[in-house]
């Protein structure tokens, strides 16, 4: 595994708490470092935030079914 592969796992383990707002302030600066030096996980951040917003917008009047919630889960990809 190289440097960079090890450094997308981290960014993979930090993307989701990130995204919610629930890392500290060291760890919100590694990923945020990490996100304006790697096209690939950027990408995943933006997909990820541009989902959020569009699951908010549509359906924030009904909450989301136990089924739905582990397909979408399910339906996230690894890193690697």
């Amino acid at each position: 595994m190289t440097a960079f592969e090890s450094i997308c796992e981290k960014c993979e383990e930090l993307l989701q708490p990130y995204l919610d707002r629930e890392l500290d302030e060291s760890e919100r600066r590694e990923a945020e470092a990490h996100l304006d030096d790697c096209g690939y996980c950027r990408k995943r951040y933006r997909f990820e935030e541009s989902l959020r917003r569009y699951v908010r917008s549509a359906c924030c009047s009904e909450e989301m079914s136990p089924e739905l919630k582990a397909k979408l889960s399910s339906l996230r990809t690894p890193l690697a």
